[in-house]
């Protein structure tokens, strides 16, 4: 049976993960529908914007225009060394304060319970505090606390929520995955505590297979930088691997057969 679109689920990964708005540019430019998007962390930042109307050149440029004084807010809270709130207004603002039952293409996002331990699926209410939660950096960023449980972000337990979009009716499953690499030097307390998260996620890509249709794994490297010559070179790359799996993404959904045996 011929699919009607791709269910779309973006990694976690920081900078690295702004390869997705490449990714975004090249399905917008071969029309390839989009019925559902699944993203943890970064990948939940870039897929909110995407699921509230803009177009991936728009994404481009407001990641073009972001500084770190947009988002960083020191704490005197001993729950993290950025408060989010910084984070959380900007999300709202670029949002409209829209909910999820606004997005379109329908939106889910991954956090984590840090006291249970287990997976979170943020899928109603409000945007701009389920992104920060699926955002938030343990040690970097304070945790949200949303309807009695403390949420950090969704990277910790599942980096591609491929599981999240595996039901999509008659959908393909479009798995993007920035990978993970390691800082060459470590100078800093943000250093350490964002190598220290890297080497989980390196660990958990490892042993968590992704069960997708497709994979789209762009080659970044290392990335902590926000500068706008490495946001292109970023999204650039997202492109470039978007690019090399067009022709399989256009063969299953044009398989009559329903595409993979």
């Amino acid at each position: 049976m011929r699919k009607n679109g791709i269910a779309l689920a973006l990694s976690s990964g920081g900078a690295r993960g702004l390869a997705h708005i490449g990714v975004l540019k090249v399905l917008e430019r071969y029309q390839i529908p989009i019925l559902a998007i699944a993203g943890s962390s970064m990948g939940g930042v870039i897929g909110s914007l995407y699921a509230t109307g803009y177009s991936a050149d728009m994404i481009e440029d407001i990641a073009k225009g972001i500084r770190r004084s947009h988002w960083i807010d020191f704490s005197v809270s001993r729950m993290g060394l950025l408060a989010g709130k910084k984070l959380e207004g900007l999300i709202n603002l670029f949002t409209q304060g829209k909910t999820f039952e606004d997005c379109q293409p329908p939106l889910q996002v991954v956090a984590v319970d840090i006291e249970k331990g287990s997976e979170v699926i943020l899928k109603s209410g409000p945007l701009a505090q389920a992104i920060r939660a699926t955002a938030s950096i343990p040690g970097i960023f304070s945790p949200v606390v949303m309807d009695g449980r403390i949420l950090v972000d969704g990277g910790i337990i599942n980096r591609v929520p491929v599981n999240v979009i595996k039901s999509v009716p008659n959908s393909i499953v479009v798995a993007v995955d920035v990978g993970v690499d390691l800082a060459p030097r470590v100078q800093s307390m943000f250093d350490v505590l964002f190598q220290t998260f890297d080497i989980m996620a390196r660990e958990l890509r490892q042993c968590q297979p992704i069960d997708a249709d497709v994979v789209i794994e762009p080659h970044v490297g290392f990335s902590r930088e926000s500068h706008v010559s490495h946001v292109e070179e970023i999204i650039r790359a997202g492109e470039k691997a978007c690019e090399q799996a067009i022709p399989y993404i256009q063969q299953l959904l044009n398989d009559d057969q329903g595409g993979v045996q």
